[in-house]
This record gives structure tokens, C-alpha cells and sequence, in this order.
């Protein structure tokens, strides 16, 4: 029976757009609104340089007038300002030895395109997770407009008062003013999950399809993730990031262009004969009402310290308007 190579079954230009494709579609800020696709993104990938303004018209401020016989109205203006966003690509490479499994599946080009499709969702995912966490650090050593903080360092002597409740969310939620209602989710660590679930405050919804059973808090979608941003306190245990999230709060755009999404290569000097799998990506995350703000833009892309450091961003939507808010507890 001959044997099955990669090189035999990836067609790259089709094989690309698929993962790509199904990749979005499996990532959770994606499914539950919190991200959305910006075609306007895409097209700056098109051209060159590693960052782009993006434009935004001001909202509209002032006091209504009083009709006067005598005095003519005033005519206020419209103003605008812009966002900066940041070119990123990412890149992995497979061998055969990390894809053998894949082989004995019957669809060779279904089981490679599985694996790839799930480990690039919870890589965006992540990535996304990191500008979160850079807004909230650029928010925290600004005035912490975005956050409420209940933890202490000795997380391991938290009390009920350190932990999430409903009644810290409606603290941390109202830091939108009366724009709360616009809420749809929240991304947290399976350490404050568990302790909504101890408290009973995790209600089970079924999806459009009523398949599968989908986690809300206070009627929000649950996403949750271990790479949500975890510290060790000053003493003992964790204190953990909690953020609340509006429909549409980030931006995103993807596009090859001249990056090769795909490439599969076949080496038979090495180690008998290794298959190899290529793939890039080119995309812009954007959290809507923050500008990339990083002194220097010397590396190629951002790398993940750069996403979630404070000083590579700076929010330009008043606080109501942004799309997130951030609860910090020990669980």
C-alpha cells in the first residue's frame, strides 16, 4: 500500500481559504459577536507598511438651542480622528511525526484541515486575549476607568469579597454608563468559572441549532480560556482578568497578499523522508476605540509581549464607548 504524503493530498490555494475560513468560524469572540470582520481592515493588508490610520467621525456633543426671533442658530461641526492599527502575521510549520496521527484517518486532506482549523481558532483567540489585556494594562496606568478591582494579593486568603459576583459584575458593567445594555459577553479563566458554577450563577442555553449547550452569566455568552491573563499575587494564589465585552468590540481583517498562506514541502534526506506543512497568516486585530501607540515598530510583527504591554496602546473612544470592561478578582 503506498504511502500517504502531504504533499499528495494539500492543494495549497484550496486548502488555504478553507482552514481560513473555518478557522473564524470556530473562534469563540468571532461566534459570539464580540469580534467581527471589517472589511476596510483587509484592504489596508493589501498595501504596504506595517501600521494604518483608520478613520472615525467624533460623536456629536453639546446642548440642544433655544429658537430665537433675533439671534441665528449656531452651526456646529462634525469632527474626526483616526486609529492606529498594526500589521501582524504568524506563521507554524508541521513535520509528518506531529501529523502521523492524521494519516490513518480515511480523508487525509479532512484530518490535517481538522487539526489546523482548531489550532489556529484558539491561536486567534489568544492573540486577541493579548490586545484585551494591553488595553486594559495602557487603561490600569492611566486612571482604571475600564477596570474594578477586588482582589488582594494573598489570593489563598480570598473570601467571597475577593471573587467574582453578581454584584461586582453590575459594578464593573456600569462603568459603561448607559451604554451597559449593549453587553453581550464575557471572557474569563476556568478558575472564576468554577466558582460560578459553585454559586449557581451559570445558566445552559441551546445554540440556533439547539445542539449544543451554551454558558451565559447574567445572560451573557461565557468564553472561556486559560490564557486569560492570570498573576501571582504579592503573597500567595492568583489574581485573575475577567472582561466584560460589547457586540462588535474588535475589528478584524485578514488577507495574504504576498505572504504564501501555504506552502508543503517534502525533505527525503532528513530522517528518512519528512513531510512538511507551512502556513502563514496576515491580519489586523483591532479593539475598536484604541490606537496602536508602540514607540518602535522595528520587528516585522508585533510579538506577543508587544500586544498586551501597556505602553502599545492608547484608548481615543470616551469610556462608554469602548467595547470592554475588566473585573480583576482572586476567582
Amino acid at each position: 500500500m503506498a504511502e500517504t504524503l502531504i504533499t499528495n493530498v494539500i492543494i495549497p490555494e484550496v486548502f488555504g481559504p478553507y482552514v481560513m475560513e473555518r478557522s473564524l468560524n470556530q473562534n469563540r469572540f468571532y461566534q459570539s459577536g464580540i469580534m467581527t470582520s471589517i472589511p476596510q481592515l483587509a484592504g489596508f493588508l493589501a498595501g504596504g507598511g506595517k501600521t494604518f490610520n483608520v478613520p472615525y467621525w467624533k460623536d456629536l456633543t453639546g446642548t440642544l438651542d433655544v429658537p430665537s426671533e433675533t439671534v441665528d442658530i449656531t452651526v456646529n461641526n462634525i469632527t474626526s480622528d483616526k486609529m492606529i492599527a498594526i500589521r501582524q502575521i504568524r506563521e507554524k510549520a508541521w513535520g509528518s511525526n506531529d501529523l502521523a496521527a492524521a494519516f490513518a484517518g480515511s480523508d487525509p486532506y479532512a484530518a490535517i484541515a481538522n487539526r489546523a482549523i482548531g489550532f489556529w481558532a484558539k491561536a486567534m483567540e489568544d492573540l486577541l486575549i493579548y490586545s484585551i489585556r494591553g488595553v486594559i494594562a495602557d487603561d490600569v496606568a492611566d486612571a482604571s476607568q475600564l477596570v474594578v478591582d477586588i482582589s488582594i494579593e494573598d489570593g489563598d486568603a480570598a473570601t467571597a469579597a475577593n471573587k467574582i459576583s453578581a454584584t461586582k459584575t453590575i459594578e464593573a458593567i456600569m462603568k459603561m454608563g448607559d451604554e451597559f445594555g449593549n453587553m453581550t459577553a464575557v471572557a474569563m479563566h476556568s478558575a472564576v468559572y468554577a466558582t460560578l458554577l459553585q454559586n449557581d450563577l451559570i445558566d445552559f442555553v441551546k445554540d440556533s441549532e439547539a445542539n449544543l449547550n451554551i454558558p451565559t452569566y447574567m445572560g451573557l455568552r461565557v468564553i472561556v480560556s486559560d490564557n486569560m491573563y492570570k498573576v501571582a499575587g504579592g503573597t500567595s494564589g492568583y489574581k485573575y482578568h475577567t472582561y466584560f465585552f460589547r457586540a462588535g468590540a474588535v475589528g478584524y481583517g485578514e488577507y495574504a497578499g504576498s505572504i504564501k498562506p501555504v506552502e508543503v514541502l517534502r525533505e527525503p534526506k532528513r530522517g528518512g523522508g519528512v513531510d512538511i506543512l507551512i502556513m502563514r497568516k496576515q491580519f489586523i486585530i483591532q479593539p475598536l476605540g484604541f490606537s496602536w501607540d508602540k514607540a518602535s515598530n522595528t520587528a516585522v510583527t508585533p510579538a506577543d509581549a508587544d500586544l498586551y504591554a501597556a505602553t502599545s496602546w492608547d484608548r481615543l473612544y470616551d469610556v462608554k464607548n469602548t467595547g470592554v470592561v475588566c473585573l480583576i478578582t482572586n476567582g
